[in-house]
């Protein structure tokens, strides 16, 4: 199974966390990102799309969604808010037998990413930045051992390496 966490791309600051709209950078930067992979044919094994139920994140992942052309079904999923805990979210990946595009936030990105790498959430190993896109791969199904399987980190990319 694929993995891809894309953190949200630059919004707009705001009274309201949940109604942060992108600026037009982040919007930008979403679609660079797309377009740098679809120009260096990078196959992404990506068959839903799990945004934060956040205005960034969902737009962050409509644009990624429409700049690679995707035919993939975007479902809201609940645990991915900045300040949810990541281990149920990591439970739920570890169980999957889909390639999602999860879309979401720091701290919880970070967290996740660590807890699936590691087993822990501590200490983050992931330093998360903005329009980021990382690749895990899992190697091992979830067993007695390892209850989250063991995941792979493939690659990371970030705005300024674009």
């Amino acid at each position: 199974m694929n993995l891809y966490l894309l953190r949200h791309a630059e919004a707009e600051p705001g009274d309201s966390d949940s109604d942060r709209r992108l600026t037009r950078k982040g919007e930008k930067q979403t679609e660079q990102l797309a377009k740098f992979l679809r120009k260096h044919e990078v196959e992404l094994d990506i068959r839903e799309i799990w945004p934060s139920p956040l205005v960034r994140a969902v737009a962050t992942a409509e644009i990624f969604k429409k700049e690679l052309g995707l035919d993939v079904p975007l479902l809201e999923a609940p645990g991915l808010r900045p300040e949810d805990d990541p281990r149920p979210m990591a439970l739920r990946l570890a169980c999957s037998r889909k390639s999602v595009l999860v879309v979401g936030h720091n701290p919880h990105f970070e967290l996740l990413a660590s807890c699936l790498l590691s087993g822990s959430t501590t200490p983050v190993l992931i330093d998360f930045k903005k329009t980021g896109l990382l690749h895990l791969e899992r190697a091992e199904e979830p067993g007695r051992a390892r209850p989250l399987g063991h995941w792979i980190l493939s690659w990371y990319l970030i705005p300024k390496l674009l």
